[in-house]
């Protein structure tokens, strides 16, 4: 069957189906795994281990193979982690980061609440079971091997600073946040850019030496029509993020790229009202353009970036 003559609704609900039927087969498969793993099967029959088995026959690479069978080991311990897979519950990743810990008297509960959680929320789940101590700050200098076709570039571009720290978890929902806020100047930015944008803007209005050069671009102003005072009113009232909703009712909600999308274009004649204003994504702010304005309409030069207010 052609993908391309399918109607979106025969679409979605192929995905829909193979979805539920792969998370199906993979319980099967772990539970097969789990039970050759009993036998040591993979070495009566050549390999060193179950894992030389998954990458060498099995043609996993090590990560797949090391998830597979520490989930396949816990779902012998706890057949429940398969039916979770089985409907969606838990993740293969969730279910390899739990195995560790299914022997533990408080287990069916640790699976209970890390059902329906992202890999993330789950470590932070887990985290509390295998506390570690606090490890000391560290910066350190390192050499780092020069760009492709740079290799005549001055010794102190191939060196780095290290940085090695402990934080709170406050710590890491405000550098995520300021990343979603930076992804439009700088769309895959890294922790360390992130950081040091927030320390060159504290010490640009801070530190008494002016003079002081961090290499500071020109800051952003945006689009000057409209007022930042209308971009804190649609931010505040749209809660930062996407304000996008599906004919079937699901919505966007993402908080990055935002952007202040004009209801009535302006290109229509639509005004810079906080009325006529909402937060879109990127994504769905070309898709409400393409749709109003045709396929062949062209991306403004110059977005509304919804997160620049000064």
């Amino acid at each position: 069957m052609n993908p391309c003559s399918l109607s979106d609704a025969q679409l979605l609900a192929s995905i829909d189906q193979l979805a539920s039927e792969e998370r199906g087969r993979l319980g099967w498969f772990l539970a097969l795994l789990a039970e050759a793993d009993r036998r040591r099967l993979a070495e009566n029959i050549g390999y060193t281990s179950t894992f030389d088995f998954c990458v060498r026959r099995l043609k996993f690479s090590e990560d797949e193979s090391y998830r597979r069978i520490q989930a396949a080991r816990a779902a012998a311990s706890r057949p429940e982690l398969l039916s979770a897979l089985a409907d969606g519950r838990l993740s293969l990743s969730a279910v390899s980061k739990i195995a560790p810990h299914v022997r533990r008297a408080d287990a069916p509960e640790i699976i209970a609440r890390a059902e329906g959680k992202s890999t993330r929320e789950v470590e932070a789940i887990l985290a509390p079971l295998c506390p570690e101590p606090v490890k000391p700050d560290r910066i350190r200098t390192v050499a780092v091997a020069a760009p492709k076709g740079n290799d005549d570039a001055p010794p102190a571009a191939l060196l780095r600073v290290d940085f090695s720290f402990q934080g709170s978890a406050a710590l890491r929902e405000a550098l995520e946040r300021a990343q979603n806020l930076l992804a439009h100047k700088i769309p895959f930015a890294g922790l360390g850019e992130v950081i040091f944008v927030v320390v060159r803007d504290y010490l640009e209005r801070h530190d008494p030496q002016k003079a002081l050069e961090l290499g500071r671009r020109a800051r952003p102003q945006g689009s000057p029509s409209i007022p930042a005072s209308v971009r804190r009113a649609v931010w505040a009232r749209d809660g930062g993020r996407c304000t996008y909703i599906a004919p079937g009712g699901l919505s966007c909600s993402a908080r990055r790229m935002l952007e202040l999308d004009h209801k009535i274009p302006r290109a229509l004649g639509g005004p810079s009202t906080v009325e006529n204003l909402r937060l879109l994504c990127r994504s769905h702010n070309d898709a409400e353009r393409r749709r109003i304005l045709g396929e062949g309409s062209s991306r403004p030069k110059s977005g509304e970036q919804a997160g620049m207010f000064d």
